[in-house]
């Protein structure tokens, strides 16, 4: 259940594995942390042969072999996103299912698929309706909600359906850990069929499973959504129209639900974005207009940041069925009535999110001074509303890059919610503290938890105390991992933009591209957006290298109106504005230029002219680590070498003597 607009786990994100990270909105709120950057080797003879085979710049090339595609054949398949499919039958117990399911629609068993509230739970159940609906099952569907039943089967409600005369429980993105609730269905005579893709505990349920794990599935990173689409597969065939005309459901569950963007999701993300762009969906239609979403231009960023947390936003204040409902009418007039409805529940969402997120905030920032400094913070609040927590989680370690514990205070039990940064062991650290804990669980980047109120203090120091012993001070400090400097004279055109987008959808296991523009210079710079966000123009080497917009960082102004060069962090992407479209600069992070790079690279020239046996043996390793004998000066920027960096932060008398 880790959510881009929510990534909080509760308990259904407990089972996820430790692969899954949390992915950052586009727009922060944090002023801009400059942290440090990074970026991997990328051998200027792969770079260029890659670039020649495909057609392609040489800079798309680096990021190409920098994201493990430096074979021609695999990063052109990569490119075009288009793949086989894995066999559906090959997901656990596949075939045993749809006999199952199909022995039930011939006679005539009532039959209910069994969802989650967020958006791959939703999108799932809606597609498990659609195609059983398609073989002429009598077919009902059941959510839960997050405040009265929470996640997952619970056995009041496998009794009620049997109650009811349910015969077959089919159910999506959940189920591979009810165990008991499973024995005791059957016990009542009801039939269940688990459809899941979470991590199954040691003991699995006594019923037919389609699952990722266990199985001998090849990707075992499908979302449920994914899942049941296999199941459609598996049911109609894999060349069917019939479940390919709902891989709309399936891009936006599989964006949303931050699974590897890799392998089939690449290809069904892609697939289903084409299909939401002329998508025939009523409910799709309206919530797409009601988000300001252009269907034609519909992308992996629309699906995580705009469509999806409208559809989570019912599952988090209330009751998911209005969302559910909007993906299954097929009136106009009532799709319209339900995407305004979840139109008021996300903004109800994000004022709710920004009133938490400022108290917390400010909880922080009036701690006393050893608390500021602890390296890993604990934060409570006895009117927050647990449906948010999670997200406003994540955004406190945006804000202060170190794991945080956001609390709320709840009937009986408090809930908690939990996101860390890529050295902390969230999981680990909560298992160090769990005496304190009635219920935890997670993996390293996410985990939930819930506490006695009166063990909260107690928790903050005993998760500040177990940080202390692990982290560093550089361990707080922000990493930007960037995947290609951009070499001097080259311009940021829109066919570059064009090309870079070829590698979308971006998400986890995909990310967008982070390109590195050093020694620039920023100019007219203004505040936008009642002054939380900057634009400005970048010039670089003397030339105008584009505008350039930095959410988050108005409180950096007079920073950047400062003389000097920097290190321009950002994305390359088409900015469309009053019918002109021109490239855009969309900056991660903005360093400080180091002044010593001019000294260092005039003496790396001068060494390049000497004979290659009288050179600098350090100047020696840098050409070698960059292949100046093969690239040329000046075709590969001297950032790109580790050597060289290395060298640029040593300290003064080595910089005096390259001088």
């Amino acid at each position: 259940m880790v959510q881009i607009d929510d990534l909080g786990i509760e308990q259904k994100v407990l089972s996820h594995g430790s692969e899954y990270v949390v992915r950052r909105p586009p727009y922060r709120d944090c002023t801009m942390n400059e942290g440090t950057w990074t970026v991997s080797p990328c051998p200027h003879r792969l770079q260029t042969g890659l670039a020649q085979a495909l057609g392609i710049s040489e800079l798309t090339a680096s990021v190409l072999v920098r994201r493990g595609y430096s074979d021609p054949e695999k990063a052109g398949a990569f490119l075009a996103g288009e793949r086989p499919p894995h066999d559906p039958f090959l997901l656990g117990d596949m075939r045993v299912a749809c006999e199952r399911i199909r022995a039930a629609v011939a006679a005539g068993t009532r039959i209910c698929v069994h969802g989650d509230y967020d958006v791959d739970g939703i999108a799932a159940t809606t597609l498990a309706v659609l195609l059983l609906r398609e073989l002429g099952a009598d077919v009902d569907w059941h959510l839960p909600s997050r405040f009265d039943e929470g996640y997952g089967v619970s056995r009041d409600t496998l009794g009620r359906l049997a109650d009811e005369g349910c015969g077959l429980v089919l159910t999506v993105d959940c189920g591979i850990t009810a165990v008991a609730e499973v024995a005791e269905a059957k016990a009542l005579g009801l039939e269940v069929i688990v459809t899941d893709h979470h991590r199954p505990c040691e003991t699995l349920p006594g019923c037919p499973i389609v699952a990722t794990r266990p199985s001998d599935y090849p990707f075992p990173e499908l979302c449920g959504t994914g899942v049941v689409y296999k199941l459609g597969q598996a049911l109609f065939g894999v060349e069917s129209e019939i479940p390919k005309r709902h891989l709309d459901l399936v891009a936006l569950a599989t964006i949303a639900d931050v699974v590897p963007l890799l392998d089939e999701n690449r290809s069904l993300a892609i697939a289903g974005l084409r299909v939401l762009a002329r998508t025939q969906k009523p409910g799709l239609q309206a919530l797409m207009r009601a988000a300001g979403v252009d269907p034609a231009a519909v992308d992996a960023g629309a699906c995580g940041f705009r469509l999806g947390p409208r559809i989570n936003a019912a599952g988090r204040l209330g009751h998911p069925r209005a969302a559910l409902q909007l993906l299954l009418t097929e009136d106009p007039d009532e799709a319209r009535r339900l995407a305004n409805e979840l139109e008021e529940l996300n903004r109800e969402r994000q004022a709710v999110e920004a009133r938490i997120f400022r108290e917390a905030a400010q909880q922080v920032e009036e701690w006393p001074e050893e608390h500021r400094r602890r390296r890993a913070y604990v934060v409570a609040g006895e009117s927050w509303h647990e449906g948010v927590i999670g997200i406003v989680a994540s955004r406190l370690v945006e804000r202060f890059n170190r794991p945080v514990v956001l609390i709320a205070g709840t009937e009986g039990d408090w809930k908690g919610s939990g996101r860390s940064i890529p050295s902390f062991d969230l999981h680990g650290g909560l298992g160090a503290c769990s005496s304190l804990l009635e219920r935890w669980g997670g993996h390293r980047a996410a985990a939930g938890l819930s506490i006695k109120p009166e063990n909260v203090p107690a928790l903050a120091e005993a998760f500040a105390a177990h940080a202390a012993g692990l982290l560093l001070e550089d361990d707080l400090r922000p990493v930007t991992h960037v995947d290609a400097v951009v070499p001097r004279g080259t311009r940021l055109t829109l066919d570059l933009c064009a090309e870079l987008a070829r590698l979308a959808p971006f998400g986890l296991g995909n990310p967008d591209i982070t390109l590195l523009a050093p020694g620039c210079e920023l100019g007219e710079i203004a505040t936008v957006g009642e002054g939380k966000h900057l634009r400005f123009r970048v010039r670089r080497d003397g030339s105008d290298a584009g505008s350039a917009i930095a959410f988050g960082a108005g409180t950096r102004l007079d920073s950047y109106r400062a003389d000097g060069r920097w290190d321009v962090a950002f994305r390359l992407e088409e900015n469309r504005w009053n019918g002109t479209v021109a490239p855009q600069l969309v900056v991660r992070r903005i360093f400080s230029a180091d002044a010593r790079f001019d000294v260092l690279r005039d003496w790396l020239v001068a060494e390049y002219r000497k004979p290659a046996e009288v050179r600098d043996v350090e100047a020696v390793a840098i050409f070698a680590e960059l292949e100046i004998a093969e690239a040329g000066l000046g075709r590969r920027h001297l950032l790109e070498s580790e050597l060289f960096r290395a060298l640029l932060a040593r300290d003064e008398p080595v910089l005096a003597r390259a001088a």
